[in-house]
């Protein structure tokens, strides 16, 4: 008989002690229970934790005002990258190296410095091999030289005096480096003869100055005219 009594009495403070647990049928699928309820760990949320806010789990930081959305930032209007960290306003963003790739005419970090204004102006020319003297030259912004092109180029300038006899239709274009370059063309000087001009290789400008040596050709005779380019 008290056998019996003691196994009566095991079993039922084992009924109470499974009664007593609250958490036996509960399911937490990123946290703990305590007294039936999940415990959630930093970044997820829910009835059994199986929200997951993935901003938070893989610390997502997002710069220049963008906002984290399901673990990937979302920027602002030009800023680029994983963490919105690149700027880019003319240009496009290159995941492999995390970088601006600028359109034609700009340069700088964020592709924005227009390179042609640093090369507009006027200038006083030291002109010797096709003429011998001083001549005045001035370089203004343009659009691209063919009307019925539909790229928009900021890389254009146009350049008077390049034959040093009066032309005003001639044009250069800013490329990389910040260089100036003279692509071939056909040009009109002020009295109506065509010569057709072109730089030798790019320049670079120093302190207002430059030096060009452009290929001027009349009825296919080439002549060698070196222009010494100084700013007013």
């Amino acid at each position: 008989m008290k056998n019996f009594f003691q196994f009566a009495f095991a079993a039922l403070f084992l009924i109470q002690l499974t009664s007593c647990d609250e958490c036996k049928d509960v399911t937490c699928t990123n946290g703990s229970c305590e007294d039936g309820t999940c415990i959630c760990p930093t970044g997820f949320s829910g009835t059994s934790c199986e929200v997951e806010d993935k901003c938070i789990t893989n610390n997502v930081e997002c710069l220049n005002d963008g906002v984290c959305e399901d673990g990937e930032c979302d920027c602002e209007p030009f800023y680029r990258g994983d963490d919105c960290g690149t700027y880019c306003v003319n240009g496009r963003y290159l995941p492999s190296t995390a970088t601006c790739d600028c359109y034609p005419g700009w340069d700088s970090d964020g592709c924005t410095n227009e390179m042609r204004l640093g090369w507009i102006g006027e200038y006083s020319v030291a002109a010797t091999g096709c003429f011998q003297g001083n001549i005045n030259s001035e370089i203004t912004s343009m659009d691209h030289p063919d009307p019925d092109s539909l790229t928009i180029d900021v890389s254009y300038v146009g350049i008077t005096n390049l034959t040093t006899a009066g032309d005003t239709k001639a044009y250069g274009m800013i490329i990389e480096d910040n260089k100036l370059m003279i692509p071939a063309q056909n040009v009109k000087d002020g009295n109506g003869t065509t010569f057709n001009v072109a730089s030798e290789e790019p320049v670079s400008m120093s302190n207002g100055s430059f030096e060009l040596v452009i290929i001027r050709k009349f009825q296919g005779n080439p002549t060698t005219c070196t222009l010494n380019f100084t700013a007013k």
